[in-house]
């Protein structure tokens, strides 16, 4: 039971990890290609938001739901 926990731990701060890491790099990307005149200001804002934030997001809110919901089916 408690290796499954760490396992679950280890597993939680590799995505947070990864996520942070895509988060910055397409931030990056953003202001790069802003500063190129690629896009616009506002367009590399939708485009960082769309692209860099809300996939980490969904996918790290997805691993609390399914932990909660395991949580849920066990018996007391």
């Amino acid at each position: 039971m408690r290796e499954a926990s760490h396992q679950q731990a280890r597993t939680e701060q590799r995505a947070l990890a990864v996520a942070v890491a895509w988060m910055l790099l397409v931030q990056l990307a953003c202001v790069v290609l802003w500063d190129a005149a690629y896009l616009g200001r506002q367009a590399a804002l939708v485009h960082w938001l769309v692209v860099g934030v809300l996939p980490p997001a969904l996918a790290l809110w997805g691993m609390r739901r399914a932990e909660v919901e395991q949580t849920e089916d066990r018996p007391y």
